[in-house]
C-alpha cells in the first residue's frame, strides 16, 4: 500500500499538488497507526492496555474510598482490591501503605514498624484515653483503692461498687455536645451514650476541647452514634496512611474469646467488633477504644450496657444477650500526638548551639532515670512517647562550661499537641591567665634599713666616681709634665 502511494505522489504535478499533500498525510497516518499497534502488542504500557479496553477499567495506585452508604467490604475483598491497585510496575507508590509489585503481598493495610511511628504512649496506668473516661465522672481513685483495678468484675456488680459515672446507656446524645467549649457531661448524663457516641466524645470532643489535641484532620463517622460508620471512618485513616490494621487470631474457648494480636496494640486504637450471632459478618456492631493489656485481658474503654462508660475485656465480650466477635484493630493515628514529646535545647551564653551534651530524664513519681541521648549539631535532642506528668530534666554540663541550674523540673502536658520544651544556657569558663607573684611586704624597719643601704650605696658610687676623676687628672698632669721636659 505504501509503495503504491509513493508512486502516485511522484506522478502528481501542477494542479495535482493538493492531492499529493492529502496522499502524504494519509501515508503518515498509516505509518503511525502501524507503529502504535506494534508497540501496544508488546505489552509495555499498562495505561495503553487500560485505555484500549474501554472506560470500564481504571488504573489507579490508590485504593478507592469506601462509600459511607455502602456495605463494608470483607477483609479479603479489601486485600484483593489493594493488590490490584498497588502493584502497578509503572506508577510509583505514593503512600507508605502501598506494596512493591516485586514483594509478596500479605496485607497491604499493614505498614512495617520501620515506616510507622506510633504517637501514643503505652502506659496503661496514665494516658489521655483514661483521662477522658475520668472526665465523664468515673471514680478512678476509688477503683484503684479497692484493689479491683484490672480485675474483671461482672457488669451487674459494677454500679454498686461506686466507680461508675452518672452516664448510662442511651441514644439521645451524639457525643459532640459541649457547654462553654467543653464536653457537656450533664447532657450525657441526661440522655446517655452508646458505644459509638462515646468514641465520638473521646476523639472529637475530649481530645480537642480538653486535652488540646487537634483531631480535625481525621475522617469522622457519617453518623456519630453508628458503630459501622465509625469502622468506615477508621478504615479511611488507614487508607490515608495515618493508621494501620493489626492482625490477630481469635477463637472461642468455653465462652471466652481467645484473642491474641500479632504485635503490641497502641492504647487508643479502635477495636471494631461484629455481631457474633451472624458468623462471617463484616459489618461492625460495636466499637470501643483499646485501654491496654493487663492480667491476661485485653481491656477496652466502652459503653456496652446500663453501666455507661467503663472498662471491659475483649475476652469476655462473647457473653451476654448481644455477643460480639473481634472484627478489626485499627491503630491510633500517627499524625495525632497522643503522648508527650520533650525537646531539650542547650546553648552557650553567646547563643551558640552546644552539641554532644548528654541529657537524662527522671520521673518524679517513679524515680526512674533514663538517658534520652545527646544534643545534635543544633544543640537539640527530642524524645517521643513519654507519659504525662512531672519530670526532672538533667544535663551533664560539658567540660569548659558551667551552669547555675543543670537540672530543671518540668510538667509534661497535652498543651500545643503535647509538644514540651526545655532549654539550658551554659556559661563558657574563660581560660586561666598566668599568675604574677605578689611583691613581698616590707616592714617599716626593713624600709629604713633599705633606704640607708641605698644611701650608702649611692655615696660609695659617688665617691668612687670622684676618685676615678682625680686619678685620671693626675695621670694627665704627669703626661703633660713629661712632654714639657
Amino acid at each position: 500500500m505504501k509503495e503504491k502511494l509513493l508512486i502516485l505522489i511522484n506522478k502528481m504535478t501542477g494542479t495535482h499538488k493538493i492531492k499529493a499533500i492529502i496522499a502524504s498525510v494519509i501515508l503518515i497516518l498509516c505509518v503511525t497507526t502501524s507503529a502504535a499497534l506494534v508497540f501496544g502488542n508488546n505489552g509495555d504500557s499498562a495505561e495503553n492496555k487500560a485505555s484500549s479496553s474501554g472506560s470500564r477499567q481504571t488504573v489507579t495506585d490508590q485504593p478507592q474510598p469506601i462509600s459511607e452508604k455502602s456495605d463494608v467490604p470483607s477483609t479479603s475483598e479489601q486485600v484483593s482490591s489493594s493488590v490490584k491497585t498497588n502493584t502497578s510496575s509503572k506508577k510509583p507508590a505514593s503512600s507508605k501503605t502501598q506494596t512493591s509489585s516485586k514483594a509478596p503481598v500479605k496485607n497491604t493495610n499493614i505498614v512495617s514498624n520501620t515506616d510507622y511511628k506510633y504517637n501514643t504512649n503505652l502506659d496503661i496506668e496514665n494516658n489521655i484515653f483514661m483521662d477522658s473516661l475520668v472526665y465523664t465522672g468515673y471514680n478512678l481513685k476509688k477503683h484503684r483503692a479497692d484493689g479491683l483495678m484490672w480485675h474483671y468484675v461482672l457488669a451487674s456488680q459494677k454500679r454498686g461498687k461506686g466507680w461508675l459515672s452518672d452516664i448510662t446507656y442511651g441514644g439521645g446524645s451524639t457525643g459532640y455536645e459541649t457547654v462553654n467549649g467543653r464536653p457537656d457531661i450533664s447532657f450525657f448524663e441526661k440522655h446517655g451514650l452508646v458505644c459509638a457516641s462515646y468514641v465520638t466524645y473521646v476523639y472529637f470532643n475530649y481530645l480537642p476541647n480538653v486535652a488540646g489535641i487537634d483531631t480535625s484532620s481525621l475522617d469522622r463517622p457519617a453518623k456519630s452514634y453508628s458503630a459501622n460508620d465509625w469502622y468506615i471512618a477508621a478504615q479511611k485513616w488507614v487508607k490515608k496512611g495515618y493508621s494501620k490494621t493489626i492482625p490477630f487470631t481469635a477463637s472461642l474457648n468455653s465462652g471466652f474469646i481467645k484473642f491474641k494480636a500479632k504485635e503490641t496494640i497502641p492504647i487508643g486504637s479502635i477495636i471494631a467488633m461484629s455481631d457474633a450471632t451472624k458468623p462471617g459478618s463484616k459489618a461492625c456492631s460495636h466499637v470501643s477504644i483499646y485501654a491496654g493489656y493487663k492480667n491476661g485481658y485485653n481491656w477496652v474503654f466502652h459503653v456496652g450496657n446500663a453501666n455507661g462508660p467503663e472498662f471491659c475485656a475483649i475476652e469476655r465480650m462473647h457473653f451476654g444477650p448481644d455477643p460480639q466477635w473481634p472484627l478489626a484493630v485499627i491503630t491510633t493515628p500517627s499524625n495525632i500526638r497522643m503522648a508527650a514529646l520533650l525537646e531539650v535545647t542547650v546553648k552557650d551564653n553567646n547563643g551558640a548551639a552546644l552539641s554532644g551534651v548528654k541529657i537524662s530524664l527522671k520521673n518524679t513519681k517513679t524515680g526512674e532515670l533514663r538517658n534520652i541521648g545527646a544534643t545534635d549539631k543544633n544543640g537539640c535532642v527530642k524524645v517521643e512517647n513519654l507519659s504525662y506528668g512531672d519530670y526532672t530534666v538533667i544535663q551533664t554540663v560539658p567540660s569548659g562550661y558551667s551552669c547555675s541550674a543543670p537540672s530543671v523540673n518540668v510538667k509534661l502536658t497535652t498543651a500545643s499537641n503535647s509538644y514540651n520544651k526545655v532549654s539550658f544556657t551554659d556559661e563558657l569558663i574563660p581560660p586561666d591567665e598566668p599568675e604574677t607573684p605578689p611583691e613581698p611586704e616590707i616592714s617599716s624597719e626593713e624600709a629604713v634599713s633599705s633606704e640607708e643601704d641605698a644611701s650608702d650605696e649611692a655615696g660609695t658610687t659617688s665617691g668612687d666616681k670622684e676618685n676615678s676623676d682625680i686619678s685620671q687628672n693626675n695621670s694627665q698632669y704627669e703626661e703633660n709634665t713629661q712632654n714639657i721636659e
